[in-house]
């Protein structure tokens, strides 16, 4: 969520609500697409280990290796809030890349042993997801705005303002 409000933020408004609310929703939805691809894709290339330990230790690694987002989202909410900076992107893509590999990490920690495939795998899978975020963000940017004008429209038809 911290991720999506914080590229969403306006610097001349930073506390509109549409911007807060849908940075919030691109967000989560970002975030739980990039988690599921990351997580099958280790259970692909790991099937054997995921028969002999379940699902579970799968989401341990892809879960645990989420957690290195804290640190970038962390920066990134003081760096939009606190100091008014406005370039989000490389932050996102930085923590994207990092998640990446601290899940290969966390999985090659479970198998006993690092496996390249798995550095493969999860590199690819962030990068792939960085380069969507990167050129998505120009048009993601815009949904505020057109969810503002949408709702101020319905709400001037239903006042009697009319057109």
């Amino acid at each position: 969520m911290a991720f999506g409000i914080s590229a969403m933020t306006n610097p001349l408004d930073a506390l509109n609500l549409y911007n807060i609310i849908i940075g919030a929703i691109i967000g989560l939805l970002f975030g739980w697409i990039f988690r599921v691809f990351i997580k099958g894709f280790l259970g692909m290339f790991n099937g054997s280990f995921k028969k002999e330990k379940g699902k579970d230790a799968i989401r341990y690694a892809t879960d645990n290796g989420m957690l290195f987002l804290t640190p970038f989202a962390l920066m990134l909410l003081l760096a939009t809030f606190l100091l008014n900076w406005s370039m989000t992107v490389p932050f996102i893509s930085a923590g994207l890349m990092a998640v990446g590999t601290a899940s290969s990490i966390e999985m090659g920690r479970l198998l006993g042993k690092q496996r390249i495939k798995n550095t493969i795998a999860t590199t690819v899978v962030s990068f792939i997801f960085s380069f969507i975020w990167t050129l998505s963000f120009p048009y993601l940017y815009k949904a505020p705005s057109l969810v503002e004008g949408g709702v101020t429209l319905v709400r001037l038809l239903l006042g009697g303002g009319g057109l």
